[in-house]
């Protein structure tokens, strides 16, 4: 049993760093909160070996968890405080067989996402480390205070403000790690985003064999009905298979399954004013010059959320948010498509560059960031659509000024974004590398022309054939001074998408 003094004594002989990440596993999921205001008391004082957090700590656990214990023992040895631990009188060798420390996805106190998430912070070197706080808008570093090193302040800050999410095995909730994974994808880190993947699927996959247990006597009646109608589709398969006249068959393309009362979720990321961040630690990603207001985006606005509620989708609107939230947004319209649901669509209004639009703070996001939050399992096998009226440049086929008209551009980036999933399909305003023209009244040629297309074609024509009929509208559109711009499309979609449901066959 371990007593007060041996608390006080491992809180004394810990360093501060080892306080900070100690911190994190232990409120991390109680109250992250309290865990950052603890953190900010403690890298006050001037004296950093002397805390009383662990005691204080001890003191609250012991009235609520019989088990308090156990999760400061499995802490402690996930911190890899062997010396520690056997100093107090613990068995090193049996706490080893016990929590099995190194093995991510295995605890036994300690939610497992904290865990992961440690384990996580460890594999970053202090250069990634700050490259990834800036991607997440967060402040890292800036001081000579070492505690502001530490990765997990910058995690308790993401599980406060919900950008990170735990999930609870109790309560069926799924954990949400797409935030940080995406941020991870677009600064490079692969390796990384695929542990934070891995991590987050085993934790929600124990969640859906929890859920199979708890209605498997359904399951199996349901499994017996399946049977038997797949054994009547073999038996008929089999007599399909007897020679029959050698005749002429049409080849049609599928169509994805379309109901408007289950259309899906629509999210529609409209920016219309611009501030420059004042983080210094973001200042290096702002733009040269001040992002000036998109004048008629609310034209483009009107005509996509009627548009699309007409066609029987979920509408959320977002203006003016900060690169940060962009990400958040698309997570939780990503968590709101239910298994009913026939689609996911994602419309991002903004000025940008090449393969990345702004957040009203003037920091740029990357669109194959977004790309990652919407290639979700839960959107398997539906088509998930990002459509960017954006500049992908700077650069017009004229030099010449034009009265009424603006883009959505900043400078020339060097990246590109391209769709690799199935299922997706991005649509730009324009091709990369130049900029996308918007009137201050009348709104984008490009959105304008996709609403005007869609409700003359949408009942006829599948998505892809309207774009091409877009692409070539918008294609021959001329500004005042003969400026052009020319739409892309990517895609992956396996299937003809209408916007409406399958007709009744002809009799």
């Amino acid at each position: 049993m371990l007593t007060q003094e041996d608390v006080s004594f491992i809180e004394n002989e810990l360093s501060f760093e080892d306080k900070i990440s100690l911190i994190f596993l232990l409120y991390g999921q109680r109250n992250p909160n309290y865990a950052l205001q603890t953190w900010t008391v403690a890298a006050s004082v001037p004296d950093k070996t002397t805390t009383s957090f662990l005691v204080e700590w001890m003191d609250i656990a012991q009235r609520t968890d019989s088990g308090w214990e156990m999760e400061l023992l499995e802490a402690l040895s996930i911190l890899e405080q062997n010396t520690l631990l056997l100093r107090v009188g613990c068995n090193d060798e049996a706490l080893r067989l016990l929590f099995y420390p190194r093995t991510t996805e295995l605890a036994v106190k300690v939610h497992p996402l904290l865990k992961g998430l440690y384990h996580f912070c460890e594999r970053l070197d202090d250069a990634n480390a700050r490259k990834l706080a800036k991607q997440l808008g967060q402040p890292y570093g800036g001081t000579s205070d070492v505690a502001e090193n530490c990765f997990e302040v910058v995690l308790l800050r993401l599980l406060s403000s919900e950008a990170v999410r735990l999930g609870s095995k109790t309560e069926s909730q799924e954990c949400d790690l797409l935030t940080l994974s995406a941020a991870c994808k677009a600064i490079e880190l692969y390796d990384e985003s695929y542990f934070l993947k891995g991590i987050a699927d085993h934790f929600n996959s124990t969640l859906t064999k929890q859920q199979h247990q708890q209605h498997q006597p359904q399951e199996q009646s349901d499994a017996s009905s399946k049977s038997e109608t797949q054994q009547r589709s073999l038996r008929s398969a089999v007599a399909k298979t007897e020679p029959a006249p050698r005749r002429t068959v049409a080849v049609t393309l599928e169509r994805y399954h379309f109901v408007p009362e289950r259309a899906g979720i629509f999210l529609l990321v409209n920016q219309f004013s611009f501030h420059r961040e004042t983080n210094p630690e973001l200042s290096e990603l702002l733009p040269a010059k001040p992002l000036r207001p998109r004048k008629g985006t609310a034209v483009d606005k009107k005509a996509l959320e009627e548009l699309f509620t007409r066609f029987g989708y979920e509408m959320i609107v977002e203006e003016n948010i900060t690169h940060l939230q962009i990400l958040q947004s698309v997570s939780r319209a990503v968590q709101k498509v239910e298994p009913t649901h026939c689609s996911l669509v994602v419309c991002l209004l903004s000025h940008g560059q090449e393969g990345k639009v702004y957040g009203t703070n003037s920091i740029p996001v990357e669109v194959k960031a977004i790309q990652s939050l919407m290639a979700n399992e839960r959107v398997t096998g539906k088509p998930k659509l990002l459509i960017v009226q954006a500049c992908q440049g700077s650069e017009l086929q004229s030099a010449v000024p034009i009265p009424r008209y603006e883009h959505d551009g900043a400078v020339v980036s060097k990246e590109r974004t391209a769709s690799v999933y199935m299922d997706f399909l991005v649509a730009w305003s324009t091709v990369p590398g130049f900029a996308s023209v918007r009137h201050v009244d009348k709104g984008s040629w490009f959105i304008q022309e996709l609403c005007t297309k869609m409700q003359l074609l949408y009942q006829s024509e599948h998505f892809a054939d309207i774009l091409t009929a877009v692409i070539d509208d918008v294609s021959s559109k001329r500004g005042y001074g003969n400026e052009c711009m020319v739409p892309i499309v990517q895609s992956t979609l396996s299937k003809k998408l209408y916007f409406t449901s399958q007709p009744l066959p002809s009799c």
